[in-house]
């Protein structure tokens, strides 16, 4: 009985690895997909950490969270906490 047991875990636990690589395959294929589709249509990807960090050293926190929700349309709480791991 322990056998069966202990076989089981280790099928489930093959299964689970199988299937993040198989996640992670899935993002990449998919961000390269994207990348090509921007490419084509001339839409330039979006980087305005540089301007984002200036406001953060001019202590504009609030006003760094209005541009970046402004340009990603992020939810209040995803841009403030992307603004706090800036920070640091």
């Amino acid at each position: 009985m322990d056998m069966w047991i202990i076989a089981l875990l280790i099928i489930i636990i093959v299964i689970l690895v199988g299937s993040s690589n198989s996640s992670e395959f899935e993002i990449k294929y998919m961000d390269k997909k994207l990348d090509r589709i921007m490419e084509h249509l001339g839409i330039e990807d979006i980087n305005i950490d540089e301007e984002l960090i200036e406001l953060l050293s001019e202590e504009k926190n609030i006003p760094a969270i209005k541009r970046l929700r402004e340009e990603t349309g992020m939810s209040l709480k995803e841009a403030k906490e992307y603004v706090d791991n800036l920070k640091r």
